[in-house]
């Protein structure tokens, strides 16, 4: 079932941009990822550690990609909160049984683990990532970044 919350997702139209408004409002730098860390292609973002969660900024050089057809549809904004659980494939079919849809019928591999989004429309229109860290992988973990200066 789940094990805790894990990150914010927000999708935005210029990285750079929400970056740099991002680091002065939580005063920190983020993780730059690139495509290789997401599911889909074309995608890359900015990730800001917390402490016991994250916020992490998406964009999308791929006119197709779900990001961008989000985009177009809604606007920036949050495109989806993510949950860890301990056992996907059971989670899934859990959920499955109390009415929930899935993008997919079966999880995507990422680089830390396995994900799978729900259809907004089966969650009340916020689309949920359920994800499950491969073994030794911890999600919240912090690699060191500067912290961010505010000017004086």
């Amino acid at each position: 079932m789940i094990r805790r919350f894990i990150d914010i997702g927000i999708a935005v139209r210029d990285l750079d941009s929400a970056v740099e408004r991002y680091s002065q409002v939580l005063g920190v730098r983020p993780r730059m990822l690139g495509p290789e860390h997401y599911v889909y292609p074309g995608l890359k973002g900015a990730r800001f550690y917390l402490g016991n969660a994250t916020i992490s900024l998406v964009v999308s050089e791929d006119t197709d990609s779900p990001i961008s057809k989000f985009i177009k549809t809604r606007g920036e904004g949050i495109n989806h909160i993510s949950l860890e659980v301990t056992d996907l494939e059971q989670d899934m079919k859990y959920f499955a049984e109390k009415g929930m849809t899935f993008l997919t019928r079966k999880p995507l591999s990422f680089p830390d683990g396995k994900v799978v989004f729900t259809h907004p429309k089966s969650t009340h229109g916020v689309q949920i990532a359920f994800v499950q860290a491969n073994a030794g992988v911890d999600l919240l973990y912090q690699p060191s970044q500067p912290a961010f200066k505010r000017p004086e």
